[in-house]
C-alpha cells in the first residue's frame, strides 16, 4: 500500500488517480495522520456486495429464529380448542370485559363465570 500526503495529492493527482484505478491501495496522510484511503471502484463495489450479502445472511437468519421460536410458542401455548378463531375469541373477551364493567358501574354483582378465569 501506498501512502501519500495531501500536498502530494493535488501535485500528482492523475498519476495516484491511475494507480489507484488500477488496483492500488493508497493512503492519504496529513500531518502524519489518516485521513483517507483511494482505491478503486471495483473494489468498493466488491466490498459493499459482500456486506450487503452479509447483511442478508443475518436477517434471514434472525427471521428463521422467529419462525422456530413461532414453533415453540404454538407448541408450549396450543389454541384452545373450543372451535373459536382468534378474532372471535378476542372479541368475546372484549364483550365480557364490557359486561363486567357496565355491572360494576351499576353496583351489581359479579356473574358466576367470572371467577372462572378462561386461560
Amino acid at each position: 500500500m501506498r501512502t501519500v500526503t495531501a500536498t502530494e495529492l493535488r501535485m500528482k493527482l492523475g498519476e495516484i488517480l491511475d494507480a489507484a484505478s488500477a488496483g492500488e491501495r493508497i493512503l492519504i496522510e496529513r500531518d502524519h495522520k489518516p485521513l483517507a484511503y483511494l482505491v478503486s471502484v471495483e473494489e468498493v463495489e466488491t466490498q459493499m456486495t459482500m456486506e450487503r450479502q452479509a447483511k442478508i445472511e443475518r436477517e434471514i437468519a434472525a427471521l428463521d429464529r422467529l419462525v422456530e421460536f413461532g414453533k415453540e410458542m404454538r407448541k408450549k401455548y396450543p389454541d384452545p380448542d373450543d372451535g373459536l378463531t382468534y378474532v372471535e375469541w378476542r372479541r368475546q373477551e372484549y364483550e365480557r370485559r364490557d359486561e363486567k364493567i357496565s355491572r360494576a358501574a351499576a353496583g351489581l354483582p359479579p356473574l358466576a363465570e367470572d371467577s372462572a378465569a378462561r386461560p
